[in-house]
């Protein structure tokens, strides 16, 4: 019965852990956050996300989105692939917004040694949308 105890406890803090280092999970005031109603289907909204990514981000994640930016190389992890259905799905609009605003500042993006720029001191509220807005194009 002990042995039972035992592994049932070292299950519950393996998958604590897995709950707690998962990369999806997003900080409440981010959670809670709708986007303004129907910027992620409008057409001038994704027009313009698509110039702000262009501008700012293509050097990264590369024109297509696809994380081949001409600056890849100098990153440890990799800039993120937008072009892959299945994070489509996973990456909500409200967890786009969050790394975009946030950028590498916070775990576990930090100790992965991420460079992305907190990007809410650069553009406003409205574009950081348009962004998630064109990104969310960008994957089937």
């Amino acid at each position: 019965m002990r042995r039972l105890v035992f592994w049932l406890a070292l299950l519950g803090i393996a998958l604590a852990a897995c709950a707690t280092n998962n990369t999806n999970s997003l900080p409440t005031d981010y959670a809670s956050l709708a986007p303004p109603p129907g910027i992620l289907d409008s057409p001038d909204a994704i027009a313009q996300g698509r110039v702000l990514f262009l501008q700012d981000c293509a050097a990264c994640h590369g024109v297509r989105g696809d994380g081949r930016g001409k600056m890849r190389a100098t990153f440890g992890p990799p800039p993120a692939n937008f072009t892959d259905p299945v994070l489509r799905v996973q990456r909500t609009p409200q967890y786009l917004f969050w790394r975009i605003s946030e950028g590498g500042r916070v775990e576990p993006f930090r100790a992965q040694g991420s460079i992305m720029p907190a990007w809410k001191y650069q553009l406003s509220e409205a574009e950081r949308w348009q962004l998630v807005a064109f990104l969310r194009t960008l994957a089937p």
